[in-house]
């Protein structure tokens, strides 16, 4: 399999670990808090917080595990830093703990972000810790069948565990146990749905392994249309999404006619879908500035899908900017100025990016 291939495969692989569910463990939702017990307490929220072994009753504590050389870790600093400083006086506590020596963590908060501050400036208004020994790691990841970093935990006011995931995804449930609407039950159904389908995920694995693409995505197709919770469908849905680059860059490196046909047939089954058509088209556009071999049959199909999507939302800017960008591959300069205007005009967050293409357009056809 060529090198941009095992790329997405890999990606996709690595997708499929972060979906799968926990094992059966000692830790799991409902269950009480251990205490803290960490060496060593670098940052301390500028003196607000005091380091924590037991946990209060009425307050909430957020139990983050990173290191220094997680590059997901340090980008999640801002947001917790953010999520700390938000709920600041709302009793709520976060303490992140990395399992490296003391030097190592020092050494890396002295390090500039590459935007003009410090990673200690960065991480300076929340608890900061380190605990070489391992044993808090031993008791929360290792207890609760988790094995990649970040994670946060979630401990509520009872003292138990309400919610454990990616520290990005806390936003919501760090929400509703602050004011008291979280439902647990419901998150737990949702862990016991993901444990459910642990073992579909394994065997999804190893048919992508085997090149056999069609019943892997067939699998996860069958998962999503008996997906019962909401949060394990749409993990799923991004489970799929990647596994069709993966399938259509595999048939990208084949070339010619089967590149385009795979790409219809993906299409086909979003006919109906501006959202899913734009998606497939953005993916050419995509994997061509990443120098794969784009071939002009695989451009037209593209083209034509992004053609559909246009003309089932035709005030929808994103889809007329992918538009654009195919009528630019295929050279017709003209039709991509034309749609890039109006996809400009159209405004929405992807305004900036949208006009500096234009830009890049109407430069290169000389006006």
């Amino acid at each position: 399999m060529p090198s941009l291939s095992r790329r997405c495969l890999a990606a996709l692989l690595i997708l499929l670990g972060s979906a799968a569910a926990l094992p059966a463990a000692e830790l799991t939702i409902g269950s009480p808090a251990p205490a803290i017990d960490v060496e060593h307490w670098v940052q301390d929220g500028e003196g607000k917080y005091k380091p924590v072994t037991e946990f209060k009753k009425d307050k909430v504590y957020v139990v983050e595990f990173w290191a220094t050389w997680c590059g997901p870790c340090i980008m999640s600093m801002p947001h917790i830093a953010q999520l700390q400083a938000d709920y600041a006086d709302k009793n709520v506590q976060v303490i992140s703990i990395s399992d490296e020596e003391l030097e190592t963590v020092k050494e890396f908060l002295e390090r500039d972000n590459g935007e003009g501050e410090t990673f200690a400036d960065v991480t300076k208004g929340y608890c900061l810790t380190t605990d070489p020994d391992k044993s808090v790691y031993a008791d929360y990841m290792e207890a609760a069948g988790q094995s990649g970093i970040p994670t946060a935990f979630i401990v509520g006011k009872t003292g138990e565990v309400e919610w454990i995931g990616h520290p990005m995804e806390m936003d919501g449930p760090l929400a509703e146990i602050v004011d008291g609407s979280w439902d647990r039950a419901v998150y737990a159904e949702e862990m016991a749905e993901m444990q459910k389908i642990n073992e579909a995920f394994g065997e999804i694995r190893v048919l992508l392994q085997a090149d056999k693409g069609d019943e892997a995505a067939e699998m996860v197709d069958g998962m999503i249309a008996t997906a019962k919770n909401p949060r394990v469908k749409q993990r799923l849905e991004q489970v799929r999404g990647q596994l069709d680059q993966v399938r259509l860059q595999m048939a990208i490196q084949g070339g010619g006619e089967k590149a385009a046909a795979a790409f219809s047939k993906l299409a086909e089954a979003q006919a109906d879908s501006a959202e899913g058509l734009n998606a497939l088209a953005w993916m050419v556009v995509t994997l061509a500035e990443r120098g794969a071999p784009i071939d002009d049959a695989l451009t037209a199909a593209a083209t034509e899908a992004a053609e559909k999507a246009a003309k089932l939302e035709p005030e929808n800017g994103p889809v007329l900017d992918t538009l654009a960008h195919l009528y630019a591959m295929q050279g017709e300069v003209k039709k991509a100025i034309a749609a890039q205007r109006k996809a400009v005009a159209l405004g929405g967050p992807m305004e900036e990016p949208m006009k500096a293409y234009l830009e890049e357009l109407e430069a290169k056809a000389g006006k």
